[in-house]
């Protein structure tokens, strides 16, 4: 068995029962050098709680890709202390899988030392209260690069909003920044292909969000701050972006985020990246903004000065009162000899 690097069981014919699990437990703790198991089955012939054991064992293993396709689970747990260490590609295509199995699946998703990068869900039946579970999870992972969400119909406009809202939160210049940048690729439920124009756009867009995800030699830091570059800081994409997400196109300026200090660098980059147009853009439309931020900055320069006097003048009378002080104790000394 320390020889096994590969290992596939197809199951398509027979049941695999409890006792039948446990029996390949010693072997799979033993397989030393086991990077891929693949079992397949067809329609739930295999129970949840066989699974549960399966992973288990293999939580001291190398293995890097575990398969269990088409079993039709129902249910199953994951307990986060006891996972594979090295696990890179987790597929569950076809295992009738919900909000409640996504919720042990994102434990996988929020572990500090989290090394999956792949993750296929395809033909489940997850539906937007299990993406807003995963999306939860994917807010502070940053390993996972591609996920499978193919034949999950049941996801609708609401659970793609939240896909583009966990890859690009346009609703504030941090939120942004703290959106998820590793997540580049995914295959979406096949009602997504040929919708009206409105989920379309939607998908189009968070296919636009991947390709900077993706974008060479870049690293979350820099594609946060390219994402604000080119979403925050262009009015007609920014704009959209609200629409998308559901925030409307009342929302504030991103420009009450910045500092006054920051404002010539920024508005610079707007020149540069959008054009004059946007430039003036910038200006005609959040003049406002703009002005309550300078006016904030002229009011703590002001009252900079202020403290800077009092304690100028608290240093003169300071100053007096040690010299005062000086010439009451030569007076006592005087009169002491």
């Amino acid at each position: 068995s320390s020889s096994i690097r590969r290992l596939s069981l197809p199951f398509e014919e027979n049941y695999i029962c409890l006792d039948g699990i446990q029996s390949m437990l010693p072997f799979l703790q033993n397989a030393s050098n086991l990077l891929e198991l693949n079992m397949t089955g067809n329609n739930g012939n295999i129970i949840s709680e066989g699974f549960s054991l399966l992973f288990r064992a293999l939580s001291e293993s190398p293995i890097k890709k575990i398969t269990f396709n088409n079993f039709h689970m129902d249910s199953f747990e994951i307990d986060d202390a006891y996972v594979p260490n090295n696990l890179v590609i987790l597929d569950l295509n076809g295992n009738k899988i919900n909000a409640v199995e996504c919720r042990q699946i994102a434990k996988l998703l929020r572990r500090e030392d989290a090394t999956l990068e792949e993750l296929h869900l395809g033909q489940n039946e997850i539906d937007d209260e299990g993406i807003s579970i995963l999306a939860n999870a994917l807010q502070t992972n940053t390993s996972l690069s591609l996920m499978n969400l193919h034949g999950n119909e049941e996801i609708t406009i609401e659970g793609m909003k939240l896909l583009l809202k966990l890859i690009n939160d346009i609703s504030s210049i941090k939120a942004t920044l703290q959106s998820n940048h590793t997540l580049h690729s995914m295959s979406f439920p096949e009602s997504f292909e040929s919708v009206p124009m409105f989920e379309t756009e939607i998908v189009r867009e968070i296919k636009q969000i991947f390709r900077m995800n993706e974008y060479p030699w870049s690293n979350p830091d820099r594609t946060g701050k390219r994402k604000v570059i080119l979403t925050q800081l262009d009015s007609k994409r920014r704009a959209k972006m609200c629409r998308l997400q559901g925030l409307g196109d009342d929302t504030k300026s991103p420009y009450t985020e910045l500092g006054p200090l920051l404002l010539p660098e920024v508005l610079e980059i707007v020149g540069k990246h959008h054009g004059l147009r946007e430039f003036y853009e910038s200006f005609r439309v959040r003049v406002a903004d703009l002005w309550t931020t300078v006016n904030r900055k002229k009011v703590v320069q002001q009252r900079r000065d202020e403290i800077s006097k009092q304690m100028e003048a608290l240093a003169k009378e300071k100053k007096e009162l040690d010299t005062e002080l000086e010439l009451i104790e030569q007076e006592e000394m005087d009169s002491m000899r």
